[in-house]
């Protein structure tokens, strides 16, 4: 299928770095006297929590905040400079994505952390245009709100309507749909169920990606 612009979320999509998240994540809570398991983590991350919301169970307020944010993002970027990240394929979609239509990246991640993956995993060399959290009005018009596709969009000069959106999660899905864009589901660890249900597409792996897009 032809599309006018070739659109892709990061990270659980071409990147896996939900593990080193919640690796950096629960240190960062370890080492400043706070106990939580992976799986509470999960089902908050999964959910779109933000860290002061996780500080809210332990009766903590956003004066916390801050402390903790800076320890995990400091082990977050250390962990993205020195870890493999690449899911199986991505690489290759993304040199062939291009070869096909302009691409863009558009993520939940910060500009630090896509700074620090870029001196591993040089995602510039696909793409110039690279939306993250900061671009969506310093995370306030987070996905499933279409800001960052509708910005992704206009700085390809392309039509919303002509796009597809490629990620691995619900909101990933809800935010192409209000956007007027297509969206493909790829299948991963952290995927619900309702996203492939609702995404135009649905695929297992990012090679299935590939044929889709011929």
């Amino acid at each position: 299928m032809s599309y006018a612009a070739i659109l892709f979320d990061l990270d659980g999509t071409l990147v896996d770095t939900v593990g080193l998240y919640e690796r950096a994540s629960l240190q960062a809570l370890t080492s400043n006297g706070f106990t939580m398991s992976p799986k509470h983590f999960l089902q908050k991350y999964a959910a779109g929590e933000h860290l002061q919301d996780i500080l809210g169970e332990y009766g903590k307020t956003e004066s916390d905040v801050p402390m903790l944010r800076s320890t995990r993002d400091s082990l977050y970027e250390h962990l993205l400079e020195t870890e493999d990240v690449w899911f199986p394929g991505a690489e290759h979609l993304l040199t062939r994505a291009k070869d096909l239509a302009p691409v863009a990246i558009v993520t939940g991640s910060w500009r630090s952390y896509i700074d620090a993956l870029e001196r591993r995993a040089h995602l510039s060399s696909y793409t110039s245009v690279i939306i993250t959290a900061d671009d969506m009005g310093m995370g306030t018009v987070m996905k499933p709100h279409p800001h960052g596709l509708f910005l992704a969009a206009d700085r390809l000069h392309v039509a919303p309507e002509r796009c597809i959106y490629i990620g691995d999660q619900l909101f990933d899905v809800e935010a192409a749909h209000r956007a007027g864009m297509h969206c493909c589901i790829v299948r991963g660890k952290y995927t619900p169920v309702e996203a492939a249900n609702e995404a135009d597409f649905a695929v297992n792996s990012l090679k299935a990606v590939e044929m889709l897009l011929k």
